[in-house]
């Protein structure tokens, strides 16, 4: 690990905004007698940061300014410094930095050949095989956190967003994913997590297997088996829902299929705005009541074609507001089927 993430992971100690996955991280590196000792310079340095007026707040141009003049005038009279006494230097100024500014160090800058990764993920999807031998595939719009190796007893990651994973069996290891409120914890099996910020709800589907899903709150832990899935309210910091979903469409943007067999168009509507991530706008709440069985290969048919056979069965009109919404005007139950 390197010095400025290890100062780094030292200085969220001492704010209290460790997570649990930078926990273990921190504890592995202390292990090292000389990580220990620059441990001990950086909370000596803190805690006399602590001294000064709260209300104080550091000229940083002016210091910056300042110090490259420094620079440029020490140039003329160059001397070789020894390596150990220039190390001590960095130290000083990467503690001096996060104590004037805080924490300014960008993952994707100084992780470069350190002991974690990670991968974040814009408007694509993307697959990882972990060490142990475990597959990860990332949504969209996502970002996944993990070792380059799996030490100590247990296999931790961290995500937000959404992430299907394949995990390697290993009864003496179990695998722990750190997802916002929820922590689960597995042994092998395949399953969904999504849990992006921006949304009310979390939710957990298990393919195969079972996961042990835990409020890091405290608030409940459950067993989840095959085909199970469960709603986490992120504000009401409860279990929204624990269904059966048999025919698993929440898995549609990894697995590219769909299946729905006399299933009401309101379930349809949320995964079809679920997979293909757009808003779907019905000016005829009674439409979604309508039930309709259909399979869709979700890459290679797509949305528009999936609407247009929706539009002969339903009578309805649709209307492309923007790239990401569509007004679905009028319709009626087909067969006159409704609740």
């Amino acid at each position: 690990m390197k010095e400025e993430q290890l100062i780094e992971l030292i200085h969220k100690k001492a704010t209290n905004t460790l997570t649990n996955v930078e926990s273990q991280r921190l504890d592995d590196a202390l292990k090292n007698a000389e990580n220990q000792h620059l441990a001990k310079q950086v909370e000596s340095a803190w805690e006399k940061s602590l001294d000064y007026k709260k209300d104080y707040q550091p000229d940083v141009e002016a210091g910056l300014r300042k110090f490259k003049a420094r620079t440029q005038n020490e140039t003329l009279s160059a001397k070789v410094v020894p390596m150990q006494g220039r190390r001590s230097w960095l130290r000083i100024a990467a503690v001096a930095a996060i104590l004037v500014v805080g924490s300014l160090f960008m993952w994707n800058t100084i992780n470069s050949g350190s002991q974690w990764q990670k991968v974040a993920v814009t408007d694509t999807t993307q697959q990882l095989e972990l060490a142990d031998g475990s597959k990860v595939w990332i949504n969209s719009n996502s970002q996944f956190q993990y070792p380059n190796q799996f030490e100590g007893n247990q296999r931790l990651v961290e995500m937000e967003g959404e992430a299907f994973f394949d995990i390697a069996k290993n009864p003496e290891k179990p695998f722990i994913i750190e997802a916002g409120d929820l922590r689960i914890k597995v042994l092998g099996t395949s399953f969904n997590v999504r849990n992006y910020s921006d949304e009310n709800f979390a939710q957990v589907t298990v393919r195969s297997g079972k996961v042990e899903v835990t409020n890091v709150n405290g608030g409940f832990t459950k067993i989840l088996e095959a085909n199970d899935q469960l709603t986490f309210d992120k504000k009401r910091l409860k279990i929204n829902a624990l269904i059966k979903d048999v025919n698993l469409n929440s898995l549609a943007w990894w697995s590219g299929k769909m299946v729905f067999v006399n299933e009401k168009l309101s379930r349809v509507k949320e995964v079809l705005e679920h997979v293909y991530d757009v808003e779907l706008e019905f000016s005829n709440p009674d439409l979604l009541k309508c039930s309709y069985t259909i399979s869709n290969d979700v890459k290679e048919e797509g949305l528009d074609n999936l609407l247009a056979v929706l539009k002969e069965a339903f009578a309805f009109k649709v209307e492309k507001v923007s790239k990401i919404k569509y007004n679905i005007i009028g319709g009626k139950c087909s067969n006159s089927e409704s609740e």
